[in-house]
Formats: structure tokens, sequence, C-alpha cells
């Protein structure tokens, strides 16, 4: 009688031990299956979400699922403009990676991060709306919402080029600049920071011959733009846009390059900050490559006489600053002052080629009117009117 019991306590167990182990296997096989379907699933779905960009069609290649980390990875996205009439997409990328940020959990958050590997953006420019490529709809905000499900902490981009192209124009134009890179951290303050500008972002950029810097402190969360930036692009060598010179303004550059310093910070729908270039060991006039060409040669000759004219011969360049203030919608540049800065720089002293750290965001603030551009500007003004007295 015992024995029976046993046995059939036995058979029960092992029964139970088959079945759980029936049902694990059966588990198994179906996360397997579920797994080898995901990037098709994915992959359908990204493809759909493309399709709500207005005026725009995109594609992506292929899909990979990473979910021991939290990721998957979007390769071969093109984003191209509908109609046909333009040739290059208007953004391209080999990889869109798309993950959790794993360290921001010991900030008590679960939020994601995006990196993008060699991605492209052309601008083109055209004679009628459906040969230029220059805007997209905000649309492609939401599109990107919706394929990270999670609030973007950290993004960055590796090895990124930016174009700007005219294919109507003679000669053909295509500027850009590459090896940019792009790295915006704390987007949704995992910090918890108590800063009014809490996030960062910094990028750089390789130019003809020259390097392009940008820091900016910015609140992410506001939603009217609050930040505070310094850029600069310094060396370009101008004869690398010699197709650009000459479609636009029927000149060739023999020799010079430009830099360029900007501040600005904007807060409350306000905006301040400045733009200074300056152009260094220019010549114009190209008698070898455009002796063919007389009028083309008398017109270099004019620019390069009206070059000579207002820069400062020693240091051999010539530059001005154009200082602007208002709203973030409708900002106004003093055009006297630009022009009282080249005179400035060509005739009493020759511009610093340097960031002046002259804007800070709390120049915006209601209770401080006057600014450091302001009382510069008014200073100028000033020694102007005093020296044209004394003349």
């Amino acid at each position: 009688m015992t024995n029976s019991i046993w046995n059939m306590a036995v058979k029960k167990i092992r029964k139970r031990r088959r079945w759980i182990w029936i049902s694990l296997g059966v588990l198994i096989l179906a996360l397997i299956i579920f797994r080898l379907l995901l990037p098709g699933i994915v992959l359908r779905w990204v493809n759909r979400e493309l399709t709500k960009i207005p005026g725009y069609e995109g594609h992506v290649d292929d899909i990979d699922i990473a979910l021991i980390r939290g990721a998957y990875k979007i390769k071969g996205i093109e984003l191209n403009k509908t109609g046909g009439k333009i040739p290059v997409p208007f953004f391209a990328a080999d990889i869109i990676d798309l993950s959790v940020e794993w360290r921001a959990l010991f900030h008590g958050r679960i939020v994601g991060k995006i990196i993008v590997e060699h991605p492209t953006l052309n601008f083109v420019s055209g004679p009628t709306e459906a040969t230029k490529q220059t805007k997209i709809s905000h649309d492609w905000i939401d599109v990107v919402d919706d394929l990270m499900p999670l609030k973007l902490n950290r993004f960055e981009i590796f090895d990124g080029e930016i174009h700007y192209r005219d294919f109507h124009s003679s000669p053909k134009v295509n500027i850009y600049c590459k090896n940019v890179h792009i790295l915006a951290q704390n987007l949704s303050n995992v910090n918890k920071d108590k800063e009014l500008l809490p996030s960062t972002a910094d990028a750089s950029a390789d130019v003809y011959g020259g390097h392009a810097t940008l820091n900016m402190k910015l609140d992410a969360l506001n939603r009217t733009p609050t930040f505070d930036a310094k850029a600069e692009m310094v060396g370009l060598d101008i004869t690398n846009l010699n197709n650009f010179i000459d479609a636009y303004a029927n000149l060739d550059v023999k020799q010079g390059t430009i830099s360029i310093y900007t501040e600005a910070a904007a807060k409350n729908g306000k905006i301040i900050g400045y733009t200074k270039p300056i152009i260094k060991d220019l010549k114009v006039v190209n008698w070898e490559k455009d002796k063919d060409k007389p009028l083309k040669i008398i017109w270099e000759a004019i620019v390069g006489a009206v070059a000579w004219v207002f820069k400062n011969h020693e240091k051999d360049q010539i530059a001005t600053k154009a200082v602007f203030e208002g709203s973030l919608k409708d900002p106004k540049v003093d055009v006297w002052y630009l022009i009282g800065q080249i005179l400035y720089n060509a005739f009493v002293q020759a511009l610093f080629p340097a960031l002046e750290n002259s804007v800070n965001i709390h120049d915006l603030d209601k209770k401080a009117p006057d600014t450091p551009l302001k009382r510069e500007y008014e200073q100028s003004k000033k020694s102007y009117n005093s020296k044209k007295q004394k003349k």
C-alpha cells in the first residue's frame, strides 16, 4: 500500500516536471520566434512612422534589436522630398541607435539616448518650390518622439556632414562642413540642476581648412528658446567657396581666409548678440583664370579696390561687427553700427579676431535693460561724433 502511494506520488511529480519543462520549452520557443520576428515588425513600424512627415517619404533598410541593453538600431535611413525633382535626400544616416541611458537610473529616472553615425543633411536651393529643400515640417519632432518611447536625455552625432547645394546655378554649388560632432546632454534634466540653463550642447566641424565650434548652455525643457551660446569658425579658406561666390556674385577669390565669431543669448522671447566676420589676406582679381572674361575682371577689380580701401593695412584684414537685439521673431540689426565698425577696423584699430565674452543671458532681465552691447554702441557713437566735430 505504501509503495503504491509512493509510486503514484513519484509519477505525479514526474508528470508535473514534464509539463514544467514542456511549458518552459514552449515559452523559450515562443520567445525565440518573437525575437526573430521582432526586427521585421519594428522595421515595418518605423517605415510607417516616416510616412507621417508631410512632403517627405522615408525608408529604412534594416533594424537590429538589442533587448539586453534596451536598444534598437535603425540602419540605412533616408528621408527624401516627394516629387523626385531633387537628386539627394534631405537626411540620411548609416545608423541611428536608440537606447536606455542606464546611468540616469542612478538619478532615479528612466530616460533615453540617441546616437547617430555618419548622418548627412542636404539643404538645396532652386528656382521653384519643387526644386528647393530648405525646411521640413515640425511633424518630424512627433515622429522622433514616437521612435524614442522614452524622454530624450542625451543626443550625439558622429562624423556628420551638412551640405548646401544648388543644382541650377552656374557653376553648380556644393559647399559643406564635415566631421560634424554634436553632443547634447542632460536634456531632460535628470541631474535635477536648479540652474537657469541645466542642459549643454557642444558641436564641432571642419570647414575647408577651418574649424568651427559651438558651446551652448540651454534650458531644453523650456518651450521658449532659452540659451547662452558662443560659436566661432576660424581659418576657412575662401578659395574653396569660389563656385558659390561665382554663382551668386560673379567673382573668383584668388586668396583669403575668413573667421566668424558669434555670441548670442535668448530668454523670455528676447535675444541679444553679435556676429563678427574677419577676412584676412584677401585677393580678388584672378588674372590667369579670368583673362578671357574682361567684364568679370573689371568687376573683380572694382570689388578688390573697395576691399583695399576698407581694409586695415597693418593687419591686412577687412572686418565688421553686427549687433542684433530684440524679439526672437524679429531681431533688429543696427546697420549704421555695422558700417561704423567697418570704418573703425579700417582706419582706427583692427577688430580683435576672437570671442569677446560680452554677451550674458542675464542682460535680458527686465531689471537690466542696459546691456554691454548697448553700452558699447553708445560709446562708439559718441566717439565717432566727437571725432567728426573736431574735424
